[in-house]
């Protein structure tokens, strides 16, 4: 027992950054929030820094100030959908090769 999610020891048991991927696009954003510290350490451990950096991009989209319009900011936004696409690019071929 490691203390840890159960979603988040099956990013643990991802052997491709593919499948990394796929769980990064697939987890509920609360996980983010809950345990963003315990899933940094398991991208890192993996060498997955893509999925570091759109881990802190989810991170920053979730605790963002909301416009007065009730959005996010349009960069932010912006930023996180281009790396959903460089993921969802990423598990479509399978890796970076």
């Amino acid at each position: 027992m490691t203390g840890m999610l159960p979603i988040i020891e099956l990013l643990e048991d991802c052997e491709t950054d593919a499948k990394r991927a796929q769980w990064l696009l697939q987890v509920p954003s609360f996980v983010f929030y809950r345990s963003l510290t315990d899933i940094r350490r398991v991208l890192r451990a993996a060498g997955f820094l893509k999925g570091v950096e759109l881990l802190e991009m989810e991170f920053t989209l979730l605790v963002a100030t909301r416009g007065a319009d009730g959005q996010p900011p349009a960069e932010v936004v912006t930023n996180v959908n281009a790396m959903r696409g460089f993921m969802r690019t990423l598990v479509r071929k399978g890796g970076l090769a």
